[in-house]
This record gives structure tokens, sequence and C-alpha cells, in this order.
């Protein structure tokens, strides 16, 4: 494949596992097939726009950072435990946010108390 495939395919392959994400998981998210997606990241296939844009929103990065050559850019990309949990709960109703958040409140209370 080309050079271009490959520097894409690394790059959503270095997104995807800096956000924890499976090969199934960001392909279900991103509404493509699992083995289309292996062959992407394997520089097998060269996927259409329109799966780029579908990947570029379910891995949370704009379509341009697939292209980015450098190693420094995909580290750029690294998520925090922070940056999963709000690309986690993105998906969630308003409801469902408020649920997870009061659950984590009472996480930390509980932590906190049992370090006392």
């Amino acid at each position: 494949m080309s050079h271009i495939s490959i520097i894409v395919g690394e790059n959503i392959r270095g997104i995807r596992q800096s956000k924890g994400l499976s090969q199934e998981r960001l392909a279900l998210r991103a509404g493509i097939n699992p083995s289309f997606l292996g062959q992407i990241e394997r520089a097998e296939k060269s996927p259409t726009i329109v799966s780029l844009e579908k990947l570029a929103i379910a891995l949370g990065v704009k379509v341009e950072e697939l292209f980015h050559s450098s190693t420094d850019e995909i580290q750029k990309t690294n998520a925090t435990f922070l940056d999963k949990i709000i690309f986690e709960l993105s998906e969630r109703t308003n409801e469902e946010q408020e649920d997870i958040y009061k659950i984590i409140i009472q996480l930390l209370v509980f932590k906190d108390k049992k370090e006392k």
C-alpha cells in the first residue's frame, strides 16, 4: 500500500489504543466492519473519505489528525484517564451522565472516609 495508507493506519491504531478501545468497539462506534478496520490499520485497504470521517468522529479527533506523519502528533493524542472518562460519557444521555457522576461522588466519599 501507499505511504499515506500506512500513516493513516498507524495513526488510527495509535489513537484507538491510547483511548483504550478495541478494534471491535471502535468499528461499532464508527459503523464500519471490524475486519475492514483491521485492514485499514494494517494498510491493506484504503478507507473512503466517509469512513475516515466516521472513524475520526468515533475517536473524538479531527480528520486531519489521522494524516499526521509525526509520532509526536500521536503522543499528543494519548488520552489521560479524564479524557477516557469524557470520551465514554460523551455518547450517554444527560440522565446517564448524571447517574454516573453521582456514583463517582459516592466512590470518592467512600475512599476519603476509608483513608481517614
